[in-house]
């Protein structure tokens, strides 16, 4: 059945303003039509929301999560300890994100590669659209050796990438280089994976037509090694300098910077994680918001992804990374679209997610403020997805208390 909605401040992407007085029809779960001051004759037999002059804007695409994993409640109860429970809780996963006001999500590194049952079940369940990259990719005592696909070689990397599409996978996660939460004996600026293993990894991605190689990279070296080599998009990038912006620019590929995962650690984490894991965030944190805003103010093609999953990161965090890409030196505008369509042209999705045109999913928030103008508008907003309301404030019980106030950092 078709419904109208009027009376909104709508999100327009192209010129990124709210033009107000818009109104738009939702039927078959899409936006079949939209427009501003008087609504068409033929419209107005239909079920009616008034969405009283409310800024309204696309649903969040968060590009990098851990669907999988449990983050709360801190303890005993975190553990799980069947492949069967992990997938359970990675479709709870995808119903905070839902109620938080994400669409779309991106898997990189699951166990097991679980993620493609979930993504599976999440379909059958009219959950929130999930891509798959399985187990991440790694090298020998690299980071996530422990738990994702060891290779030594290019022709051992190549064989990795055509399994994992094989399996069902979408898109390749590299881990190539150190990290904060897996080990003491790694630093985030350590790089763990040569120029000729991404380059094979990438040649193999890209004998699929619409799949992604993301390549986890916190060091600035290797950085600019996985963008000579060929990556679709570089997630974290704690550093930056001339040289890593301008092959950013020169090959187009995205930043998905997650400046939420040390933050977190830094401010939930005192008396929780390990010392040496607080230590080292509290170490990076400063360097990751710096190195973000120069990229951003550069032009350096963002989306948001929260990594959620990773240790005191909510899967309701999404709007926390909003608020941090500003700070950071982001503008709001540069934010959103981070949010919307950066993310949906990077999962090749753009044909109905990222935007409210005709034609696309009728996914979209409810914001009382605009986040053009206070970016922490998009937290605790009113879902739709396809078209039917969702969450007016979503749950946070369970949670560790938010907005954070824990750790000594600046910001």
């Amino acid at each position: 059945m078709a419904k109208l909605f009027t009376n909104a401040r709508l999100y327009q992407e192209d010129e990124q303003v709210f033009r107000p007085n818009a109104w738009f029809v939702v039927a078959n779960d899409h936006i079949v039509s939209r427009g501003t001051n008087d609504v068409p004759s033929d419209f107005s037999s239909l079920e009616t929301t008034d969405l009283q002059d409310r800024y309204v804007m696309p649903s969040l695409i968060n590009t990098h999560v851990h669907i999988a994993n449990r983050v709360f409640p801190v303890g005993a109860n975190q553990l799980i300890k069947t492949d069967e429970e992990r997938i359970q809780n990675g479709l709870a996963n995808l119903q905070t994100l839902q109620q938080n006001g994400v669409a779309f999500a991106r898997a990189l590194a699951t166990t097991n590669d679980l993620d493609i049952d979930i993504a599976k079940r999440a379909e059958q369940q009219n959950l929130i659209g999930l891509q798959t990259a399985g187990r991440a990719i790694t090298t020998v005592g690299g980071h996530g050796s422990k738990q994702g696909i060891v290779v030594a070689t290019p022709a051992e990397m190549r064989a990795a990438v055509r399994g994992h599409f094989l399996a069902g996978v979408d898109n390749i996660k590299l881990f190539a280089s150190g990290g904060i939460a897996f080990s003491p004996n790694e630093q985030p600026d350590d790089v763990q994976m040569s120029f000729e293993l991404i380059q094979a990894a990438a040649q193999a991605v890209h004998e699929k037509s619409h799949a992604r190689l993301a390549v986890h990279e916190e060091a600035l070296e290797g950085v600019k090694i996985a963008l000579r080599a060929g990556a679709d998009g570089i997630e974290h990038a704690f550093d930056a300098d001339d040289e890593a912006i301008n092959l950013f620019l020169k090959t187009g590929a995205t930043l998905t910077p997650t400046l939420t995962a040390p933050y977190v650690i830094v401010k939930r984490g005192d008396g929780i994680l390990p010392e040496w894991m607080v230590k080292t965030a509290y170490k990076w944190a400063p360097r990751h918001m710096r190195a973000l805003g120069q990229y951003a103010k550069a032009g350096v093609k963002l989306t948001l992804g929260t990594d959620a999953g990773s240790p005191l990161n909510g899967f309701n965090d999404t709007a926390l990374e909003a608020q941090l890409m500003v700070m950071a030196g982001a503008t709001p505008a540069q934010v959103l679209q981070a949010a919307t369509i950066n993310g949906a042209e990077l999962l090749h999705i753009e044909s109905e997610y990222g935007h409210l045109k005709t034609g696309a999913m009728a996914n979209f928030i409810v914001m009382d403020q605009s986040p053009l103008e206070n970016i922490t508008a998009v937290n605790l907003p009113t879902v739709y997805y396809k078209g039917k309301l969702v969450s007016e404030a979503p749950d946070r019980s369970g949670e560790l208390e938010y907005p954070l106030n824990k750790g000594s950092l600046d910001y």
